[in-house]
């Protein structure tokens, strides 16, 4: 077990979307993956960012979904890309992780297998150091909710990230 972890307010969730992001196929159930296309908030190419499915073929395109969606008024849209970061989907096309899992009321999910190593560094290390020197509340350190990261829940919390790992 780590005693320390150094990085964990050094990193930001939109550090995982330079790796594919694993979902779930919304034509066959099965497990896709999204190129990001490495960009680190949002995509300046937006035909590099694309869902496949291996197993059904499924396969879209960024540049082929809609631009306009529904603004937080009744019968009124807004026109340009809407992503999500923060969330049981993926930033882009929406479709549910494919790594998640349920943990008392709670759920856990990462985007990839480099973030679920990451939760499970920092959620194993007893020690969890802050550069203290600038202001990081942006950091996924600092913006991880209290149940995965009490040492209460931490055998559980290691379980289940073992089984989304070998799941």
């Amino acid at each position: 077990m780590n005693l320390r972890n150094k990085d964990s307010y050094q990193t930001h969730l939109t550090d995982f979307l330079k790796y594919d992001i694993l979902v779930i196929c919304p034509k066959c159930s099965g497990k896709a993956v999204v190129h990001s296309g490495h960009f680190p908030i949002a995509p300046e190419d937006v035909h590099a960012v694309k869902l496949i499915c291996s197993t059904c073929g499924y396969n879209k395109r960024l540049s082929e979904t809609p631009e306009t969606f529904p603004s937080g008024s009744p019968h009124k849209s807004a026109t340009g890309r809407h992503y999500v970061l923060g969330g049981e989907i993926d930033p882009f096309f929406f479709a549910p992780l494919w790594l998640k899992t349920d943990f008392e009321q709670h759920t856990l999910w990462a985007y990839n297998y480099e973030h679920l190593d990451f939760l499970r560094r920092l959620v194993e290390a007893k020690h969890r150091e802050r550069n203290l020197q600038k202001p990081v509340n942006k950091s996924l350190g600092s913006r991880l909710p209290k149940w995965m990261t009490s040492q209460k829940h931490r055998d559980l919390i290691l379980k289940k990230l073992d089984e989304l790992r070998n799941g």
